[in-house]
């Protein structure tokens, strides 16, 4: 008796439509990354992204009195005087906006924890 010696693996699979929209999709992205444009996100995390990379747009480096920040911090603190003082209008207002919740007052603790340890320079002026 012989035995039959052939070659038992499963026949490739087929992609379906959505799975090569996927492959397509990565490919352009790839291709975008490669072009130096920023990446698209999609499904859930997609508005995620975009509202963080809005925050981001109230960074910049703002000059100030150190000791009225605080004072300010610690008074209006919670409807962020501060940061009308800092002049991030948006961010302030956004404190504002969220007073009622006692988010800002929690958010404000981490402020003054960022800005208590940072040395003033001559004129008591710190850059946050």
């Amino acid at each position: 008796m012989t035995k039959n010696n052939t070659n038992t693996a499963a026949p490739e699979r087929e992609k379906s439509s959505v799975e090569e929209l996927m492959d397509l999709d990565y490919k352009a992205q790839a291709a975008s990354n490669a072009a130096g444009k920023e990446e698209k996100t999609y499904g859930v995390w997609g508005p995620i992204w975009r509202f963080l990379r809005y925050l981001d747009s109230f960074k910049g480096k703002h000059r100030f009195k150190k000791s009225i920040y605080l004072w300010l911090m610690l008074f209006t603190g919670w409807i962020g005087g501060h940061r009308y003082y800092q002049g991030r209008w948006k961010l302030g207002l956004i404190y504002t906006a969220l007073c009622w919740t006692g988010i800002p007052l929690f958010v404000c603790v981490t402020d003054f924890m960022e800005a208590f340890p940072i040395k003033a320079d001559e004129d008591g002026y710190i850059v946050l």
